[in-house]
């Protein structure tokens, strides 16, 4: 699906479960009838579905709620597995077989993805680099910054494996690393209030 409003309704819906159309609105910045212009459509393609609230007295409120095909297009979490898993590795083969395990997928992903960045400008990286970690589920955004690009993670589908193993930041910093071809360091990585890991890597160049 291409990231339009459509996107963006989808993405605001998944991350709040279920809500209005005047709230959704409001956090996309676009009037509400904008988003009754693309609801109609994003329910015949079984992304969503609506429904009308009462909320007291007055005129009944419109509900949006992902569908199971909605759901579908964002990452599922299997996090229960792997972190048994990961234990289990860690118990049988000692935690440097997890290190080794997670240098080993930095570096087929960025085999992957590497074809996506090559004779880019460094522009053309950022936005690449971007799309690649958006598909990975970290539904990241782009900045240009003083001291070149900053990249931010609006969200982490691993924070909890990466509470217990760090080395999964490390795992995506390196990646980063490499399809930038060249150094880039974490500027910032904290939790929000709503609980939201924020990575920020920073391009020098």
């Amino acid at each position: 699906m291409e990231r339009g409003t459509r996107w963006h309704i989808l993405q605001e819906v998944h991350r709040k479960g279920r809500v209005g159309v005047e709230d959704l609105a409001r956090s996309l910045g676009v009037r509400p009838a904008t988003i009754h212009h693309h609801l109609p459509k994003l329910e015949r393609e079984g992304f969503i579905y609506t429904e009308e609230e009462r909320h007291g007295q007055g005129r009944p409120r419109l509900v949006c709620s992902l569908t199971q095909q909605g759901q579908d297009l964002f990452p599922q979490g299997y996090r229960w597995l792997v972190q048994e898993l990961l234990e289990t590795i860690a118990t049988l083969e000692g935690r440097e077989r997890v290190e080794l395990i997670f240098q080993e997928v930095g570096e087929r992903l960025a085999a992957r993805y590497r074809p996506r960045v090559e004779g880019k400008s460094m522009e053309g990286r950022v936005q690449a680099v971007a799309e690649v970690l958006t598909e990975l589920g970290f539904e990241t955004t782009q900045t240009r910054a003083e001291q070149g690009f900053c990249l931010c993670d609006e969200n982490c589908p691993v924070l909890k494996i990466a509470e217990r193993y760090p080395q999964v930041c490390a795992m995506e910093q390196r990646l980063i690393s490499t399809l930038f071809a060249c150094v880039t360091k974490t500027a910032r990585c904290s939790r929000s209030p709503s609980g939201i890991r924020r990575c920020v890597p920073w391009n020098s160049g």
